[in-house]
């Protein structure tokens, strides 16, 4: 006989117990936890997690702005003097100013005399590199002083930054020059008709799709856009033309054998425009030209801003980087997630000071 106790079962053979044997019945099988429950587990568990990454993350905007307002608006965390020289460093295309004009301001704001902007870039996109000589100006205009070491590669907006510094040290093999400006278009609408897709534009004005890669760039578009970066052209040489204007002066004053005084504004202009034509020169040759004040690597120029800011003795140059807090949220996934995106939503229609 099978007695059934809860969910065991008992073998009962005359009066004795002589054996426990499990007894197996859909009914009294162990039930499963519902799945509601598995629910509310994970849901728990996903809140908790959330809960703990956002305090994580308003955590350390808090301390990143204690420790912000204890250096005054500084993130890197050194200390500073008169007989110092900050350092900022601009490596790679010049896709933002942000970051840079940051920094400068910094620098006008703190008791530092000099500044060296360290240049390895090939230039960029056309309106940070104008904020960064705009701030590089204003400095100036605080009676800062600014210097601009280029490196291999310090070409087009690298150089449209550099003209804005007081002096403008180079290798003789550095890349540098390259004043122009480019803008490129995709056209695929060959390939588009193979494959068989069209486009329908509706568009307020004819030159609203200038451009697009659906269709053959037309002489009324080609003329639009020739004068658009005809006019960014001629912003970057009168900007070269203002910053450079008098080492420019007695370079060609020394070739015409005249006094520096007599010479005029018409005449620089055409002395330099055969070599504003978008091509790269060696620093050799930029210095020749007068595009660049002295040849030397990058402790020449260190000496050179000693000089100029009359530093006695052995400078502290230091290197105004962002913070490890600043390195630390740019590292989150989400802010580079957002910042890749914008970067790339922003790049269909840009005019560039940009070399090769």
């Amino acid at each position: 006989m099978c007695v059934f106790l809860g969910a065991t079962a008992v073998l009962v053979v005359e009066g004795s117990y002589l054996n426990l044997l499990p007894c197996f019945s859909m009914k009294n099988q162990p039930i499963a936890p519902e799945q509601g429950q598995n629910k509310t587990f994970l849901y728990l568990m996903l809140g908790f997690t959330a809960f703990f990454v956002l305090s994580f993350i308003v955590i350390i905007f808090f301390i990143h702005s204690i420790v912000s307002k204890a250096n005054g608006g500084q993130t890197a965390l050194f200390s500073s003097s008169d007989d110092s020289i900050d350092l900022i460093e601009i490596d790679g295309p010049i896709t933002d100013s942000d970051d840079v004009v940051k920094r400068i301001r910094r620098f006008k704001k703190s008791s530092e005399k000099a500044l060296i902007i360290r240049l390895n870039s090939p230039g960029g996109a056309v309106a940070p590199s104008q904020e960064i000589y705009s701030e590089i100006l204003s400095a100036r205009q605080d009676k800062k002083i600014v210097v601009a070491s280029m490196s291999s590669l310090a070409a087009s907006g690298a150089y449209y930054i550099a003209a804005a510094c007081d002096k403008i040290v180079a290798n003789p093999g550095t890349l540098t020059g390259s004043i122009g400006v480019i803008a490129e278009f995709p056209e695929a609408s060959g390939l588009l008709k193979k494959v068989g897709v069209n486009f329908q534009t509706i568009k307020s004005g004819k030159l609203k799709d200038t451009g697009s890669f659906s269709r053959p760039m037309n002489a009324e578009d080609r003329t639009y856009l020739q004068d658009t970066v005809n006019d960014v052209y001629h912003q970057f040489l009168d900007a070269v033309l203002a910053g450079r204007k008098e080492a420019l002066k007695n370079k060609l004053a020394l070739l015409l054998k005249v006094k520096p005084d007599t010479i005029k504004d018409e005449q620089i202009k055409n002395y330099i425009l055969p070599y504003a034509d978008g091509r790269a020169v060696t620093g050799n040759k930029a210095f020749e030209l007068g595009l660049v004040d002295q040849l030397g690597n990058y402790d020449d120029a260190v000496q050179l801003t000693v000089d100029l800011a009359g530093i006695k003795g052995e400078p502290n140059v230091h290197s105004d980087k962002a913070g490890k807090l600043d390195q630390l949220l740019d590292s989150i996934l989400p802010f580079s997630l957002f910042s890749q995106l914008r970067q790339y939503g922003n790049s269909s229609f840009q005019l560039e000071y940009k070399a090769f």
